[in-house]
């Protein structure tokens, strides 16, 4: 089993690695000889790519890595834990639920650039903007996946950690929580892809410092080869910070511990 599961992860690696080759060829192709070709702001793939190789040496870039994910994974963890409050509470407590989810509803089909106008008024171009877009895009997925992680929790557990006299708390972080690890994980996991791009956005938006600031300066000063180039590592990044989600996914859902080792 182990070996039919790394070779399909084989498997789905070397098909994404062909898949961005091509990817790259076409664009190549594309500027140079196919429709695109000429057109000013856009590089070719060799440009960019090389743009992007250079940044390597740039103390300055890695820098802005440093912000961008610092907002990120700021913003994701203050999305966390909002979100299991809120999560638990709305989901275990009807009153809460209904004094609560007019404005959950309300506020959350709210894109994050509806609402970078305000927060740049009140925040500015800072730090503190990235991490509350951040955590304002993360915190619904995380919210809604708690409430139906916590309402699909299986009634006969809690009612045997009642019957074992466990504490109301004690059935919440030992009960509760863990059977909807896998709930929780899945909403943690879109939350981050949403918490980079909106930390990313920040700075190309609003002004934030990190890689969006960057890519803005660059896209300013007609810069086409570097803004790409900083693109493209945006895109690795991204896939990186999920690639690192997906693990912490795999190793909380597999350590859930089982009922009778709870008392």
């Amino acid at each position: 089993m182990n070996k039919k599961k790394l070779s399909a992860t084989l498997n789905r690696f070397v098909g994404g690695l062909v898949g961005f080759a091509l990817w790259l060829v076409i664009w190549q192709w594309a500027t140079t000889a196919g429709p695109l070709a000429g057109i000013s702001g856009i590089p070719t793939m060799a440009a960019a790519v090389g743009e992007a190789i250079h940044l390597v040496g740039d103390a300055g870039f890695w820098s802005a890595i440093g912000e961008t994910l610092a907002m990120a994974l700021a913003g994701l963890a203050i999305a966390l834990v909002v979100g299991i409050v809120l999560g638990v509470l709305t989901a275990i407590w009807a009153p809460a639920n209904e004094a609560l989810d007019p404005t959950i509803q309300f506020l959350r089909p709210l894109p994050a650039v509806v609402i970078l106008p305000l927060m740049l008024l009140i925040l500015g171009p800072t730090r503190e903007l990235g991490i509350f877009l951040a955590a304002y895009g993360a915190l619904w997925p995380i919210l809604v996946q708690i409430q139906i992680g916590v309402r699909d929790v299986d009634p006969v557990a809690i009612d045997t950690a009642r019957a074992m006299t466990l504490p109301w708390m004690k059935i919440q972080t030992s009960v509760v929580l863990p059977s909807a690890a896998p709930y929780i994980m899945t909403g943690v996991r879109i939350g981050a892809t949403a918490a980079l791009m909106l930390a990313i956005g920040a700075g190309l938006l609003g002004g934030a410092p990190g890689l969006g600031q960057r890519i803005l300066i660059a896209q300013e000063s007609a810069q086409s080869d570097l803004a790409f180039g900083l693109i493209l590592w945006s895109g690795v990044i991204g896939v990186l910070f999920a690639l690192t989600v997906n693990f912490a996914e795999r190793i909380i859902v597999r350590g859930r511990r089982p009922l009778e080792d709870m008392a």
